[in-house]
């Protein structure tokens, strides 16, 4: 008899889990960012995306077109913190942060891409 093949809801898990916590990172810098740099006016950063998934949900999605989608939003996103870790003296401060949320970025790309 065949092994049968993997199941990927533990790789979906994982990458969920990795997203999540790349949001909870993304909303801390955020305020980390709106304390030491107060401006004036209305911002709408506040309204930052709410993962609510899980493995269970496989079956309900077509994975064949979300996870390149996914990878290259992530990819834009990593550009962004690119051009945020490179636009200055101003953020020199918050090196810390941006590398920590490029190292997770990173991380949750490659597990994307393995499930790719």
């Amino acid at each position: 008899p065949r092994p049968a093949p993997p199941d990927p809801r533990g790789d979906l898990d994982s990458v969920i889990h990795l997203a999540k916590a790349l949001l909870g990172d993304t909303k801390a810098f955020l305020e980390l960012l709106k304390s030491r740099f107060p401006a004036e006016g209305e911002h709408k950063l506040d309204s930052l995306p709410v993962l609510a998934m899980s493995a269970l949900e496989l079956p309900n999605i077509q994975a064949s077109a979300l996870l390149p989608r996914l990878g290259s939003d992530l990819l834009r996103y990593q550009r962004l913190l690119e051009w945020l870790r490179r636009a200055g003296g101003a953020l020199r401060g918050l090196e810390p942060e941006l590398g920590a949320l490029r190292a997770r970025l990173e991380r949750l790309r490659g597990r994307l891409e393995h499930l790719v």
